[in-house]
């Protein structure tokens, strides 16, 4: 039952920030479907891509817009525009998690400072 929610939650981390870069540059397809796939297939043109041209970098980012310009059906400008949505979108959910998970510790931290310790009890002799 965990499992499925994991990776429920991963899909929906994964292909949301898709679904919306889609709609605001205006792809023709940008259901969940369609976006999921269109997140396939740009990983798999961009592992091609890195394995025939040995790096990905900034290569990545255009193979990357092909993917998604033949699945979500749209222009390559277009579809460079959902890439690039896509990484900010993603980014700044890393951002918003990690800035959870650290505050999350440091509240943890404080109120482990403010449990009283208790002195060891001394045995008379």
């Amino acid at each position: 039952m965990l499992l499925i929610v994991v990776v429920a939650v991963i899909l929906l981390l994964t292909v949301v920030p898709v679904m919306i870069a889609a709609r605001i540059v205006g792809a023709r397809r940008t259901g969940f479907g369609s976006s999921l796939l269109a997140l396939i297939v740009s990983s798999l043109i961009v592992g091609i891509a890195v394995r025939l041209f040995h790096g990905g970098g900034l290569l990545s980012i255009f193979a990357a817009a092909l993917g998604f310009m033949l699945i979500l059906d749209t222009t390559y400008l277009r579809a460079l525009g959902v890439v690039v949505l896509q990484y900010l979108f993603i980014g700044l959910i890393a951002v918003v998690l990690m800035f959870t998970a650290i505050g999350s510790m440091v509240h943890v931290k404080d109120l482990m400072q403010q449990i009283p310790a208790e002195s060891p009890r001394s045995e008379s002799v």
